[in-house]
């Protein structure tokens, strides 16, 4: 599996949207005097070639942080960068960008997201080799964990142990791992996806990646988490 074979059969798509309100201008906050999105395009571009690499957005920043690094910019409207808007309408808008203008699809698409920011090459480069290795249609990147996990039914009515039964407690070595999905890494057929019009589906698996790479910046609590991981390398 080289860098030729991976870029001709593989693309990369990172949406940036504009307008978080949890954390402003959360994509190109600095860390170390560099944007979040620094971090991801480290290391994706450490597989990838410039022209593979695609920025999808409607924030300027984004578009000139693309022309700065030579990457490919998709502008997306604002109608499809809303809170409710889904990534998926992202990746629609993305695929038919391609057709419309008659640029190269390959068969699959790796969509990453700037908010993980530990996920490294060497990730993205074993999701890949999953991915094909299993023929699968689709993967998405994951932790596990044993934990004695409950729900609330209804709020402050009734709790709900998922994990495990309460009423036979077993030692934590005994609980089934748990699969959770961390957001990193999707990778999917694009003729899945325009079936589908979901990022999992069909044959699909998960990618294991440790915990603590599978930071996820949502708020500014994750920041702050991140920031002194940083200063502390």
């Amino acid at each position: 599996m080289n860098k030729k074979n991976i870029n001709k059969n593989f693309q990369v798509l990172i949406p940036l949207r504009k307008g978080s309100k949890r954390i402003k201008n959360k994509n190109f906050v600095k860390i170390n005097n560099k944007p979040l999105i620094h971090f991801t395009i480290k290391e994706v571009k450490k597989i990838f070639n410039n022209e593979n690499i695609f920025l999808s957005s409607n924030d300027i920043k984004a578009k000139k942080y693309a022309l700065k690094n030579k990457l490919q910019f998709i502008e997306r409207p604002d109608k499809l960068c809303k809170d409710n808007s889904s990534t998926e309408e992202a990746i629609i808008h993305f695929l038919n960008f391609q057709e419309k203008h008659k640029l190269n699809i390959t068969k699959n698409l790796i969509l990453l997201q700037a908010t993980s920011p530990l996920r490294k090459s060497y990730h993205i480069l074993g999701s890949i080799k999953k991915f094909l290795s299993m023929n699968l249609d689709s993967l998405f990147s994951a932790y596990t964990e044993k934990c004695f996990l409950w729900k609330e039914n209804k709020p402050q009515t009734k709790l709900i142990s998922i994990s495990y039964n309460y009423k036979k407690r077993e030692r934590s070595q005994k609980l089934s791992k748990l699969i959770f999905e961390n957001g990193a890494i999707f990778i999917f057929k694009v003729s899945g996806f325009k079936k589908f019009k979901n990022r999992i589906f069909g044959n699909f698996n998960y990618y294991l990646m440790n915990k603590k790479y599978s930071v996820d910046i949502d708020n500014l609590n994750d920041l702050q988490r991140f920031r002194r991981n940083e200063k502390n390398e």
